[in-house]
């Protein structure tokens, strides 16, 4: 069964009780889009593999003037997040479709394209047993490349592409872009507790050739305590703040 939880500001998301529900990843996707767009937010904007439509939602929750298409190939999500854009009346901003970003046909071009794939391929872990999990975590149904290659197609010549992959897997985003004669113009690396290497890059992909800009944010300090930045993070994207009483179990 769904549940229905809270999203950005007053938007509610139904997320799956036992599946893949959204993540800090999808968060700071998001709020990449958010930050890389502040001077002059978009009108347009195309989301791949939209999932539950939790990064399509924040992004028209932070611009209210933005509408958008996304694509999503997995029927369950498809329905969930359908039916989250109805909950939060933005289905006349944002047409979800159901199928596969590789086979995606548009007459358009978009300013902003958002992105949240798969981090592995299936020979780099254990499938998890439950399917929802597995497909959203591994290459099952397009691979980096095949994201690349469509954001390739439908990216305006000044736009933007947001994408998230894993620190560690970095040399493939590098790597893909330059096969599709792209540029990495800003990446965040997003370090989980101070002290610690960074586990996951948020990217701002362009095709004009503009020098790199390389930032972090930390999400917890020593301590264990929600760093000001991360909470910053939170607040433009719509959530509150978040705090942590390590005496306390939360």
């Amino acid at each position: 069964m769904p549940r229905i939880d809270t999203l950005s500001g007053d938007f509610k998301i139904y997320q799956p009780d036992s599946g893949q529900r959204y993540s800090t990843d999808d968060m700071l996707t998001a709020w990449m889009a958010i930050i890389c767009n502040e001077e002059s937010s978009p009108s347009r904007f195309l989301d791949l593999g939209s999932g539950l439509c939790s990064v399509p939602m924040i992004v028209m929750w932070k611009f209210p003037q933005i509408s958008g298409v996304g694509i999503e190939l997995r029927e369950n999500r498809y329905e969930l997040g359908h039916r989250s854009l109805e909950m939060n009346g933005l289905s006349n901003r944002f047409r979800l479709l159901h199928g596969d970003l590789r086979n995606l046909e548009l007459d358009e071009k978009f300013p902003l394209i958002t992105s949240t794939p798969p981090y592995y391929t299936d020979s780099e872990g254990l499938l998890s047993p439950h399917d929802d999990k597995s497909a959203t975590r591994f290459e099952l149904n397009g691979s980096i490349e095949d994201y690349f290659k469509t954001a390739y197609s439908y990216l305006s010549e000044d736009g933007m592409f947001i994408t998230v992959y894993p620190y560690q897997y970095r040399h493939r985003i590098y790597d893909t872009a330059q096969k599709f004669k792209m540029y990495i113009t800003y990446r965040s690396d997003m370090i989980p507790r101070a002290g610690k290497s960074p586990l996951i890059s948020m990217y701002s992909v362009s095709c004009l050739n503009k020098k790199e800009t390389i930032s972090t944010i930390t999400v917890r300090d020593r301590a264990g305590n929600f760093t000001e930045e991360y909470n910053r993070a939170r607040v433009v994207c719509g959530f509150n703040p978040r705090y942590v009483d390590l005496n306390l179990k939360t």
